[in-house]
């Protein structure tokens, strides 16, 4: 039995193990996707630790597609222009009450992301809301690691790791909806 998944989750397009950083797809603009509870709170941790290097809510349109997929935030590496793809995901939908990001929910948008060429960090919404600064040490842990560019890395050297958590199931958001989960941590923040 395999074990599931934990946030924060980083998936590597393998171009990038060979330091190709050119991505095969570039952003195109903002997107109108619906910011989250928990975006702009971590939006502004993400600009005060990454600067300009930030853009939220950016779109890609993978080949073959209609309709684009919209990055919660991109950051570019600007030494090597590596993408970021980071993704703040909860366990319901406040719009439509349903689960969501699951086990298994995004992986085909993982895959539009990584054949894209981008790197994709994908944090639980709850880690986002307690712990913006340990997020942002992870990303800039992760663009050292890549590009060795260390500038924010250093600077958030002193922050605690981030705690993780384990992703859940689909029918492990619908036993969290019924407890409110989200509700409790996004209230904790205020």
């Amino acid at each position: 039995m395999s074990e599931k998944p934990v946030f924060p989750i980083l998936l590597v397009p393998p171009n990038v193990d060979s330091r190709e950083y050119t991505p095969v797809i570039l952003p195109m603009g903002t997107g109108t996707a619906p910011i989250g509870a928990s975006e702009k709170l971590f939006g502004d941790a993400l600009l005060r630790s990454f600067g300009d290097w930030v853009k939220p809510q950016q779109m890609m349109l993978p080949p073959g597609h209609d309709l684009h997929y919209t990055a919660d935030f991109l950051i570019v590496e600007p030494t090597t222009g590596l993408h970021f793809d980071i993704e703040v995901d909860e366990p319901i939908s406040f719009s439509t009450g349903g689960a969501t990001h699951f086990i298994g929910d995004d992986d085909y948008r993982n895959k539009c992301f990584i054949d894209a060429g981008w790197l994709v960090v994908r944090f639980a919404e709850e880690q986002v809301s307690s712990q913006p600064l340990r997020c942002c040490r992870f990303i800039a842990n992760v663009i050292e690691k890549y590009t060795a560019n260390d500038v924010v890395a250093a600077k958030l050297s002193s922050i605690p790791r981030l705690d993780k958590v384990q992703q859940w199931t689909k029918s492990q958001a619908l036993k969290l909806k019924k407890r409110k989960y989200r509700q409790g941590y996004l209230e904790a923040r205020k």
